[in-house]
């Protein structure tokens, strides 16, 4: 069965750049990009715009779960604010569709200071990261999901720790 990778976390933990390291490591599969998704600008968070950006992400999801080249999707994603209903429906319209897929989550964490300082690596303005670490930085530890602490790691390193959650036979060689 094919598989989405939802690779989830506080704002600047590293799930871009992880799910960027993913793509390399593995074969036959295909990274979403959320960023993309809702590049709109100026982006209100309206009505309109979080069924476009979901209709954005369903597309790309359901066009890479149908190909028969494709057998894991990768998707790094924030459930806080109103995303985790956006991604709820994504996944709810793919069901309706019929699309066989398993979800494979995995939460990264890093400390508090690695968070802050790869926020500010990213070039994230102050405000930001302080709301970043205000809203997201706990927002996770609720969830009953694997998690990768990433502090001390490259993210070619909690690439490969993902794969070993969820599979050890798409490294390529």
């Amino acid at each position: 069965m094919k598989k989405l990778i939802l690779i989830i976390g506080p704002n600047g933990v590293g799930k871009t750049t992880t799910a960027k390291a993913l793509l390399q490591k593995m074969s036959k599969c295909a990274y979403v990009d959320a960023d993309w998704c809702r590049a709109i600008n100026p982006f209100p968070f309206t009505d309109a715009t979080k069924y476009t950006v979901s209709r954005n992400i369903y597309s790309l999801f359901k066009n890479y779960l149908l190909c028969k080249d494709i057998e894991y999707v990768i998707f790094p994603y924030g459930f806080h604010g109103e995303r985790k209903q956006i991604y709820e429906q994504v996944i709810g319209w793919l069901r309706e569709d019929g699309i066989k897929f398993e979800i494979c989550p995995v939460i990264l964490k890093c400390s508090k200071e690695e968070n802050i300082r790869r926020s500010e690596q990213d070039g994230r303005d102050p405000e930001r990261i302080e709301r970043g670490m205000k809203n997201t930085f706990a927002f996770y530890d609720e969830y009953p999901y694997p998690c990768i602490d990433s502090t001390c790691q490259p993210p070619e390193q909690v690439a490969e720790e993902i794969i070993k959650l969820y599979t050890a036979e798409v490294l390529k060689l």
